[in-house]
């Protein structure tokens, strides 16, 4: 192996471990440290900068550890190209496109409608996708990896099981690409496979106003009537909270429109404490059964496929209340 290709080996890696399609890219944990520095000065912490920024309690924490390996592995089967769909709404768009002639395109179509589409379209999948792994018995297990983070990092947002990733990326693949296609048939003038496959502007800003902090114990609220639009940090920890009142809430990764237009909205009336991990709808504890790499890579296989065989046998028991089952329960 050449150099050239050594280089584009490492420049494929760094890419896919913190390129600008992952929250850990550079820019987006500035933004997000430079909005922590604010909220610090401006409530006036009584403690050194860097201590309250990254405390060792959790930074140390075994949930964290747990995080870090998740990460890697699912950075390692990307970068192998296990699992790899991808590419999957690209090869959907491009046969939707082929359905349409150039006689039947349309006059040129701004790149922020565009924009706009592609966001509306692929958080209203995420919204579904999420909702359905917290309400299904079925798909819960591989979602329940992810709230079982006992505490929180930039790195939780990694925590999944790749399932879920998958089942995720062929959702979100299918509908965005049919978009992707519609819109490179129709408006062949004026969008471009450039427009369509570089970064999205609106997941740029949403980015850049602090995403990295929605896994983390830096409470950052946008106000409530900014709150019933877009999903802020502390509506998502809500989401990973112990609380009852919390149980359920808060499904959109964006946007908060789907939220409030399906009924699961949570906007918060000031700074709440928030205990993170997995629990039933009354708030009590469930027992950490991700403790380690194995156990987080197993449990939701074998957890999914108990209530598959469930449900094939028509059994109506209710799991064991120490199980991680689905907060629907």
């Amino acid at each position: 192996m050449g150099l050239d290709e050594i280089q584009a080996v490492f420049s494929e890696l760094a890419d896919i471990l913190a390129g600008p399609g992952s929250r850990l890219w550079p820019f987006y944990l500035l933004a997000a440290i430079l909005i922590c520095y604010v909220i610090y000065r401006r409530n006036r912490v009584d403690q050194p900068f860097l201590a309250w920024l990254l405390p060792k309690s959790i930074y140390f924490h075994a949930s964290h550890i747990v995080d870090l390996k998740i990460f890697c592995v699912n950075r390692a089967i990307a970068a192998l190209g296990f699992l790899q769909f991808v590419f999957f709404g690209a090869f959907v768009a491009d046969k939707v496109s082929g359905l349409f002639t150039a006689e039947a395109a349309l006059p040129n179509l701004s790149p922020v409608i565009v924009a706009l589409l592609l966001l509306i379209v692929g958080d209203f999948c995420t919204y579904w996708v999420h909702r359905v792994h917290h309400e299904s018995r079925i798909f819960w297990p591989f979602h329940s990896l992810h709230h079982s983070a006992e505490v929180m990092t930039p790195i939780t947002v990694y925590r999944k099981h790749p399932i879920y990733d998958l089942i995720a990326t062929l959702v979100r693949g299918l509908f965005v690409g049919v978009l992707q296609g519609l819109l490179l048939g129709l408006f062949t003038g004026g969008v471009s496979y450039f427009t369509l496959v570089g970064v999205n502007a609106g997941y740029v800003l949403f980015n850049m106003a602090g995403a990295n902090l929605r896994h983390t114990h830096i409470w950052l609220s946008f106000g409530r009537v900014a709150e019933h639009v877009v999903i802020s940090p502390a509506q998502h920890q809500i989401h990973h909270s112990l609380a009852p009142e919390h149980h359920n809430k808060n499904y959109g990764e964006v946007l908060a429109i789907w939220d409030w237009m399906f009924g699961t909205l949570y906007v918060p009336q000031h700074e709440e404490k928030l205990e993170f991990g997995l629990a039933d709808k009354q708030g009590n504890r469930l027992e950490q059964r991700h403790d380690n790499l194995i156990n987080a890579l197993v449990v939701p296989v074998r957890d999914s496929w108990k209530q598959i065989i469930r449900r094939f046998n028509g059994s109506n028991k209710k799991p064991e209340r120490n199980k991680t089952i689905s907060p629907a329960e």
